[in-house]
This record gives C-alpha cells, structure tokens and sequence, in this order.
C-alpha cells in the first residue's frame, strides 16, 4: 500500500515527466518506482512511454523483462530481489500508482513506436493517449525530464 500525504490546497503541485524508452527490467523498475513514489506523494507524473517500454506496458509483461545489468553481482543481487518479492511486481505497482494518483498519473503512447511495432488499438487501452515527441517535449516545457 502506497502512503499518501496530506497537501495544502495553496501549494503548487510539483509534477515529474518521464520519458521511458527501455524494456529492461531495471528501466522498467526505475519508471515504475517512479511514478508510485510520485503518486504517494500528490505529485503528478507525466510518462511518455516509447520503444521498448510501451511494448512491454502494452502487453502487460513489464515484470517479465529480462535484468541486463552487465555486472554479474549486480544482476544476481538484483535477480534475487525480484525472486524472493523484494521488488515488486511491475504490472501490479503500475496499477496501484495509478489506483492512487488518479487524474494525477497520465501515460502517453508514442505514435511513431504505435505504428512501428504495429500495436493494436485493444493493446493501448492503459495509455491515457498517443503523443509525438515534440508534444511531450512542449508538455514538460521548463520542468524536470527524467530518462529511463
């Protein structure tokens, strides 16, 4: 369960964007963990999801991503986190932080990865819409862009 703090109606809500271009696991992780902490905090979380990380949203087998870490203790720690459920499971993460954030978290599909790896209508119900790069780009104007 994800801990959500109180917020002032006076405060500006801080907002966090999120290109996500990789399908390894810890890409995936790295966004995910992202936008649950986002929404626990009231924050809004804006992912553009492109390539290799919209395959693996669209077809709901983000938690099935293979861990690339090059350094083998790395991998075989991080293989062991996913294994004993230290990390949680992606697909199931992604739905409570948007359970939680609401209106708050919003995911757009990237149109040139839609038609590219050809994916159907039906597989991008959980995308919010489809976006090019430059309407992303012009979203997240002077704020924050984290790369995963």
């Amino acid at each position: 369960m994800l801990y959500v703090p109180a917020m002032t109606d006076t405060a500006p809500r801080k907002k966090l964007f999120i290109l996500a271009k990789g399908d390894a696991f810890e890409q995936l992780h790295t966004m995910v963990g992202l936008v649950a902490t986002a929404a626990s905090m009231g924050w809004e979380a804006h992912v553009f999801l492109t390539y290799g990380a919209l395959y693996r949203f669209a077809h709901g087998d983000m938690a099935e991503a293979e861990v690339t870490f090059r350094t083998p203790e790395v991998k075989k720690a991080y293989e062991k986190g996913v294994d004993n459920g230290k990390i949680p499971d992606l697909d199931e993460l992604m739905e409570e932080a948007r359970e939680l954030g609401g209106d708050r978290i919003r995911l757009y599909g990237c149109t040139t990865s839609v038609k590219l790896l050809h994916l159907e209508p039906k597989l991008l119900e959980g995308v919010d819409t489809l976006l090019a790069h430059a309407s992303f780009l012009h979203m997240v104007g002077e704020g924050h862009l984290v790369v995963t």
